[in-house]
């Protein structure tokens, strides 16, 4: 007798429901499905064997891929320092990141050799020669007739790849993309099979596997062709629930007093949604990109199609 009183009042239940207009969906519901499958394969410096797998959607509007998140400091106003070549009181980077070798297989006492010759240089105004052999990048730190833009506050500027449209003037640092405060992703540079998919520009997610709270970001700068895996140290600050900022390089690598604490992401789900750059007002601020990435990563899907990707992708 009971068991026809529950029958009766799951069926008046049903009934009534219907009668108003709702939907019951009897049984569980549908889990989410990631439909997406590898499209490429990205050589990569940062990853286990050298290279990282990128998946793709059918109509390859959009891209996937799990990975270590390195951090990024340019476009900060405190990125690079002469006077604190190494980052251990106020800059949050080694001099040596901006120049086109990476002081890379320096001894010691090369290493003290470049940060004294580089000191110098820009002592003597950054004289032809000296400022040769410093080997700074003019694609991290932005020239002006020949020398390093002049510094600000201490610092020198350093330029993204995403900027203001218009060109305007190199040497501001209000013209490129704010590691501090903005949320941004690097991507490899040409020749990869990555820079041909995704631009500088496009609208990103970020999310630590297990979590449902997703970051949303821009692709704001380019890197070498054969690494994948860095972003901004707002990106990477969200994802580990930071709200402090980082007090010089030391802490951002985690070293000395802040052994433990760096702020590189050791495992993130990464989506990036190639074509949604706006080239006339490129997203810049977080405002904007957080309106514009969550109302495209809903329309494909959101958290639910996310974590199901990145559970296929472990397999």
């Amino acid at each position: 007798m009971a068991t026809h009183s529950h029958l009766f009042i799951k069926k008046l239940l049903i009934a009534t429901a219907a009668a108003c207009g709702l939907l019951l969906v009897a049984g569980p519901a549908r889990a989410a499905e990631c439909a997406m499958s590898r499209s490429f394969l990205q050589p990569d410096g940062n990853a286990p064997g050298g290279q990282t797998a990128v998946w793709s959607d059918p109509e390859g509007s959009a891209l996937l891929f799990v990975e270590g998140l390195n951090v990024n400091t340019d476009g900060t106003r405190r990125s690079y320092s002469v006077e604190d070549f190494w980052g251990e009181t106020r800059a949050l980077n080694n001099l040596c990141n901006a120049m086109s070798d990476a002081c890379a297989g320096l001894s010691s006492a090369g290493l003290k050799a470049r940060r004294i010759a580089t000191q110098q240089a820009a002592a003597a105004g950054w004289p032809a020669e000296p400022l040769r052999r410093t080997k700074i990048s003019a694609a991290i730190i932005p020239f002006r007739d020949g020398k390093p833009c002049p510094a600000v506050d201490g610092f020198l500027v350093s330029a993204t790849s995403l900027r203001k449209p218009g060109g305007g003037d190199a040497c501001d640092i209000q013209t490129y993309v704010d590691a501090l405060v903005t949320p941004a992703l690097v991507i490899p540079k040409s020749p990869s099979p990555f820079s041909s998919r995704a631009k500088v520009g496009d609208l990103a997610v970020a999310m630590k596997p297990g979590s449902d709270q997703p970051v949303f970001a821009v692709v704001g700068d380019s890197g070498p062709s054969r690494e994948l895996g860095e972003a901004s140290i707002a990106l990477n600050g969200r994802l580990l629930g930071r709200s402090a900022l980082p007090a010089n390089y030391r802490e951002v690598r985690g070293r000395g007093e802040f052994s433990g604490r760096g702020w590189t992401v050791p495992r993130a789900i990464v989506l990036i949604f190639p074509g949604t750059r706006d080239t006339a007002n490129p997203f810049m601020t977080p405002q904007r990109i957080d309106e514009a990435a969550q109302r495209r990563f809903e329309q494909w899907g959101g958290v639910a199609r996310l974590q199901a990707c990145a559970e296929a992708y472990s397999r």
